[in-house]
């Protein structure tokens, strides 16, 4: 039974928001198609990689029947554009290539991560109708995206020390400050204008690098700095919109509440809607 009411649920869903369906289905034939590309070149971190990222489709579609929420179709292309550039990031190298590709990505996860925790307070409170509740929800949703900004680092320092991954990305810098150096935490120890760093493994070979290597604590607070920007852009966006009372970011970014059950087909889903009017004191009027 539960099968059959996510199937009609899902045919629901993609017959009465066509954008949506675009935009999954983009999405989800990029993954395929990137996954059956890097199979051929016998890419395996790459194909394991496309083949884990569409899932992304099917857990969007779950958490929109278990939350009883709608993800709207520009908070969705937002979402799955930074599943898909960490594809194109990571498979194709577009960090690489494009320096403040991985920036931009940070950036709209605080924005749009942010936008999620407005909506998972609303499954709570209902909808923002004065000033307190929509201030309530604008500050858990940064609270919820800082969050999930400080368990991505975390990840990726699991993935850094447990598995030998580079995750928290390696930078070449020219100087460091060092309390270690100095013997003494009264003042600090200043190393600038390195230009070349020498490294000896114990079977005599040598490794020469221009500059000194990071090994990761930039990358960290970096992204979690674009990341807060992120959130920064959020409040101050909703708050001019909530203000001028057009709502049209909210409208635009925020999940909507769906309390009619999902499991409807489509004429009975229909008939649900037109009948909740109906009742409704708006209709009487």
């Amino acid at each position: 039974m539960r099968k059959k009411n996510f199937r009609l649920y899902l045919a629901h869903r993609l017959k009465s928001d066509k954008l949506f369906s675009c935009i999954i289905f983009a999405y989800a034939f990029f993954c395929l198609s990137s996954f059956i590309y890097f199979a051929i070149e016998g890419q395996v971190r790459n194909t394991l990689m496309c083949l884990l990222f569409v899932l992304f489709v099917p857990l969007m579609l779950v958490l929109e029947k278990v939350l009883k929420v709608r993800f709207v179709a520009l908070f969705s292309a937002v979402v799955l554009f930074i599943a898909a550039g960490s594809i194109l990031g990571g498979c194709y190298d577009l960090y690489t290539l494009v320096p403040w590709f991985d920036l931009l990505l940070h950036c709209l996860s605080g924005f749009i991560f942010a936008c999620l925790g407005f909506a998972l307070l609303e499954l709570f409170i209902g909808e923002p109708t004065g000033t307190k509740s929509f201030f309530a929800c604008l500050l858990f949703g940064a609270a919820v995206s800082l969050a999930i900004a400080t368990l991505w680092e975390l990840f990726e320092y699991a993935g850094t020390a447990l598995f030998g991954l580079d995750m928290q990305e390696d930078k070449i810098i020219g100087g460091f400050n060092s309390y270690l150096l100095s013997g003494t935490h009264s003042e600090t120890f200043d190393v600038d204008g390195i230009i070349k760093t020498v490294i000896y493994y114990g079977n005599g070979q040598t490794l020469v690098l221009d500059g000194y290597l990071d090994i990761g604590l930039i990358d960290t607070i970096g992204d979690m700095a674009i990341c807060t920007l992120g959130v920064a852009v959020y409040a101050v966006a909703f708050v001019i919109d909530w203000f001028k009372g057009k709502k049209r970011l909210y409208n635009a970014f925020i999940p909507k509440l769906d309390r009619i059950a999902p499991e409807l087909k489509h004429e009975e889903y229909a008939a649900a809607q037109r009948a909740k009017w109906e009742a409704s004191p708006q209709s009487t009027e």
